[in-house]
């Protein structure tokens, strides 16, 4: 009997041993894989961020073990997403891949991400939906990920045939080039005239990427922005030439009641273009150049291993340009341009009609002589 109560405890410790064991391995398995309250997120036409957990910005790290999705979803079928990532993960063994679709069985936009970006990597789904997943082995560990979202779709009209002229009202409205959230095509001339009938126009630049130049050449794919109802270097506000994320996004108020917009791409390098929203503003404007900066408030949404959802708002500087130029500045240069030239062409007329007379008069003389 006292035999069978040793084999007994023995037995039962054993057991208690192998339950032991197996809820730590459990626990561990359960701590190493993700575990996110907030896996579908809804996009909007403002910049939000997808970060992995513990990036801090790119000095921080992931853990290991991980396997974590994310659906991003527009929120219409009507719009596309916008994506841009940045990236430090360990290869082979950790991974980020991204699905065109709602999950993995869509077409890849990239098939196993790993390494470090030097720049952002931009792409666009042909839909709705973006299926993101992070996975990660028991060994080394970097900084994750950040990757920047927006909704959107082409905005562009017919603005890139002839020039389309648009209605400011008192609700944003959008404006992109041609193909966004896709590569804008090559060898474009696109032109927008926006205008208020209840005021000055208000434009919210929220995302620059054009074929990189020098600011001041500006001599291959580019956009510009004019104060006013006509485009000419006197009424110049703006010209963007740099990918992203070289341009904030910044906000203009035109002088008067019109802005144009025009877009020139070359016949090659294509990126993704520009979004703006515009506005009607019935409030006067003071017609002193001010520089102001203010905070967007796009929404970080918590990666892997968190049960809450962060609230933090990412926060991105943005410039207010305000024009001293008058909205008729141009026009006026224009006439100016014209009088002189009419008044050139007069001249050299002039000077034709002179000479011809002249010798019209020497040829007549020749022809009176020899009858004398």
């Amino acid at each position: 009997m006292e035999q069978f109560g040793r084999d007994f405890s023995r037995s039962q410790l054993k057991l208690l041993f192998g339950i032991l064991v197996y809820i730590q391995v459990n626990i561990e398995s359960i701590s190493s894989t993700c575990d996110v309250t907030t896996r579908e997120i809804t996009a909007d036409s403002n910049w939000r961020s997808l970060i992995s957990t513990g990036y801090q910005e790119g000095g921080g790290s992931y853990i290991n073990n991980m396997n974590c999705w994310w659906r991003i979803d527009a929120g219409a079928d009507d719009l596309k997403l916008l994506l841009f990532l940045t990236y430090d993960l360990a290869c082979p063994g950790d991974k980020i891949y991204i699905y065109d679709g709602s999950d993995t069985t869509s077409t890849a936009l990239d098939n196993g991400k790993c390494g470090t970006s030097n720049t952002p990597t931009h792409y666009s789904t042909s839909q709705r939906h973006a299926y993101i997943l992070m996975v990660t082995d028991a060994s080394i560990q970097r900084a994750g990920f950040k990757l920047e979202y927006l909704a959107a779709k082409d905005y562009s009209g017919n603005g890139c045939s002839s020039t389309q002229t648009l209605v400011a009202g008192d609700d944003n409205r959008f404006l992109s080039s041609p193909n966004f959230p896709g590569l804008y095509p090559n060898s474009r001339t696109c032109r927008w005239l926006i205008t208020s009938a209840t005021g000055n126009v208000d434009l919210d630049v929220v995302f620059s990427d054009i074929e990189d130049d020098l600011p001041t050449q500006c001599s291959y794919d580019k956009y510009f922005i004019n104060d006013g109802n006509d485009r000419c270097d006197m009424n110049g506000v703006k010209t963007v030439c740099s990918q992203y994320p070289k341009v904030t996004p910044f906000t203009f108020t035109s002088s008067g009641s019109s802005v144009v917009v025009s877009f020139f791409s070359d016949s090659n390098v294509n990126r993704r273009g520009f979004l703006m929203k515009y506005k009607s503003n019935a409030t006067e404007t003071t017609t002193a150049a001010t520089q102001t900066t203010e905070s967007s408030t796009p929404q970080t949404t918590t990666a892997p291993t968190q049960t809450t959802e962060s609230s933090t708002p990412q926060t991105t500087a943005s410039t207010t340009i305000k024009s001293l130029k008058d909205s008729n500045t141009c026009m006026d240069v224009r006439i100016v341009i014209g009088i002189v030239f009419g008044c050139l062409v007069l001249v050299i007329f002039s000077c034709i009609l002179v000479v011809l007379m002249v010798i019209r008069f020497y040829n007549l003389r020749k022809t009176v002589k020899p009858n004398e």
